[in-house]
């Protein structure tokens, strides 16, 4: 078993559209985003890229935790179901766990609903390769 690291790395991207980490445990992650106007497509509604973005950083993120930050990440698939809108002003929040985890690939999905609410906004699989240590 891997030690879960006391804190998980931020990429810059995260720090662009504005999500937060707000849960991790092994195998689990939490990640949560207010919608903004900024976060929309031009119907007014959430733009998919802000929505796969936040699952893709979650699911990753799911991974280290079981496997550690020593070795990086790159997604290789990704499949996501756009299941209702959401506006701004919407409070998401994106639930992902680690499916299996190998010694070259991983697997994942994330589940992004309404914070307080029941209803599924996006839902997704994910797959990683495992590459080598850095600097190798």
């Amino acid at each position: 078993m891997t030690q879960l690291p006391e804190k998980l790395p931020r990429s810059a991207l995260m720090d662009l559209i504005g999500g937060e980490l707000t849960a991790w445990e092994e195998g689990r992650v939490v990640m949560s985003i207010k919608l903004e106007d900024r976060h929309m497509n031009p119907g007014g509604v959430v733009h998919g890229g802000v929505l796969t973005t936040l699952m893709d950083e979650a699911t990753a993120h799911t991974i280290a935790t079981v496997r550690g930050l020593e070795s990086p990440l790159a997604t290789v698939d990704m499949n996501v179901s756009f299941l209702s809108a959401a506006r701004p002003g919407d409070e998401l929040q994106c639930e992902a766990r680690t499916l299996r985890v190998g010694s070259t690939v991983a697997f994942a999905e994330a589940e992004v609903r309404r914070r307080g609410r029941d209803d599924l906004v996006a839902k997704g699989r994910f797959t990683y390769t495992i590459l080598g240590p850095r600097g190798t």
